[in-house]
């Protein structure tokens, strides 16, 4: 399922939590959201570019039967193991963190060979694919004209249905395409694609919806340390969303792997901006904390932000417990606090007492932020993912 169409538990408790009442204890001044409306409106402009048709049409191809973008091979792994994406909900770091561990703990084997003169496979190098409505899938199309230049494949896309995300064959529409473009290097070596998503055809381009690369670089043989970097932009058309990201992780022929995460995003119109940096420990193979330094929204003249450490711990299998201690603050002032551990997590201003109707609707689209954000992020890496090794 989608990740903006899931529940997570960390809302589910926040929902709850939004209608109980709090112990109230006084600590020191209490910040208020100058306008909690026009949070929302604006964390909502994000994510309506975020969940644009292109990219559902773009998030299939990493899946859809037959596109070169589902066959796996390297790199990718790693992003998979800690996707350069927010911070993640209580519930999807349940859902996720056993594979996490168990990725990174096979990261060395995975890339004793180092990287790679190339990304894209060499047969794939020139090609264009089309969806076949007798097959139900993607084919190589050897007659399509413009042909795509040899440093690319090339991947029609099609209008998909928004909850199943297959692609609608009655009628078979195509909404655009997309170009990997391999630009890897041996000197120094990196593993580099750059994706380029356009409305139109290949023969007349139109809106470019997506322009930005995904590179990965290794230290060590085996590997001990991976660097993954990305930066561009994605659009619907009429606002764009700039990004930048880093994600670098040590220690990886080890039980206890350490990630670092920097990202930062830029809306034109509105003008927001949205910082995270944090960071993930594995003190052990049962035990992850998850600090987060800064993850901030700044909109106009305020700047509401969340700080604090999320920990996990693997009972057995299948059983995590989760602990949270985040704060949120506007400007600096403490506003709200989220902690407790699994179905206990709390939520109240600094000084305990309740949040106001609109606070809620606005806390609320905060932490929808990440989720549409993870969906986005999700479209934009997975075929890059494929051709990179998850």
């Amino acid at each position: 399922m989608p990740a903006h169409h899931r529940h997570t538990r960390w809302g589910l408790a926040v929902a709850a939590v939004l209608v109980v009442a709090a112990c109230k204890e006084s600590t020191g001044p209490q910040a208020q959201l100058s306008d909690p409306a026009g949070l929302t409106s604006d964390l909502l402009t994000v994510s309506d570019v975020l969940l644009s048709p292109t990219f559902l049409s773009f998030s299939a191809v990493s899946a859809a039967t037959g596109s070169p973008a589902a066959a796996p091979s390297r790199v990718g792994a790693l992003l998979r193991a800690a996707p350069i994406m927010p911070p993640r909900t209580s519930s999807t770091l349940d859902a996720n963190t056993a594979a996490r561990l168990l990725a990174l703990r096979r990261s060395a084997a995975t890339f004793a060979g180092g990287i790679s003169a190339s990304v894209v496979p060499q047969p794939l190098l020139g090609t264009t694919w089309v969806w076949n409505t007798t097959t139900h899938a993607y084919e190589q199309d050897g007659t399509f004209t413009p042909a795509a230049s040899a440093d690319r494949v090339r991947i029609i896309l099609y209008a998909v249905d928004p909850f199943t995300h297959d692609v609608v064959e009655t009628p078979l529409t195509a909404t655009g395409f997309v170009d990997l473009v391999d630009e890897s290097t041996t000197a120094p070596a990196v593993d580099k694609l750059h994706v380029i998503v356009s409305g139109g055809t290949p023969a007349s381009p139109g809106t470019v919806y997506a322009d930005y690369t995904v590179s990965g670089q290794v230290t060590g043989n085996p590997a001990s340390a991976f660097t993954a970097t990305a930066a561009g932009f994605v659009s619907d058309g009429t606002h764009t969303l700039t990004f930048s990201a880093t994600f670098a992780a040590t220690q990886l022929d080890t039980d206890n792997a350490d990630v670092e995460i920097d990202i930062t995003w830029d809306l034109d119109n509105p003008a927001i901006h949205v910082v995270l940096r944090e960071m993930v420990v594995l003190p052990d193979a049962n035990h992850l904390t998850l600090t987060i330094t800064d993850c901030s929204v700044t909109h106009g003249a305020q700047t509401v932000s969340m700080h604090g450490a999320i920990t996990i711990a693997l009972l057995s299998a299948g059983t995590e417990t989760v602990t949270l201690d985040v704060t949120v603050d506007v400007n600096d002032v403490p506003w709200a606090r989220i902690s407790g551990t699994d179905n206990g997590i709390a939520v109240r201003h600094a000084d305990g007492s309740e949040l106001s109707s609109a606070e809620s609707q606005a806390f609320g689209n905060l932490f929808g932020l990440p989720r549409a954000i993870e969906f986005a992020i999700e479209s934009l890496f997975s075929p890059c993912q494929r051709l990179m090794g998850a």
